[in-house]
């Protein structure tokens, strides 16, 4: 599992699972989405991309099955929130 908070003002936080090949994004709004069947690579192209709400919009916003997350989980960062 990996977590990352990026600077950005679209995005608060995105929880990838790499076994369940699932992305969870949460909003500066508020809202949780999980985003289904995302390549890996797709994760590490989002995470250090220049824009991160740019790339969302660009490669994972409409282009993959998403649900709304219920509930509220917290994860530990990992070495690439810094």
């Amino acid at each position: 599992m990996h977590a990352h908070r990026p600077v950005s003002s679209l995005i608060e936080h995105l929880v990838y699972d790499e076994a369940a090949r699932t992305l969870l994004v949460t909003f500066r709004a508020g809202r949780r989405y999980l985003y289904r069947d995302v390549p890996h690579a797709t994760y590490d192209a989002l995470v250090a991309a220049p824009s991160v709400g740019s790339y969302f919009n660009a490669a994972v916003r409409d282009r993959f099955e998403c649900a709304p997350a219920d509930g509220r989980r917290r994860y530990p960062l990992d070495e690439r929130a810094a």
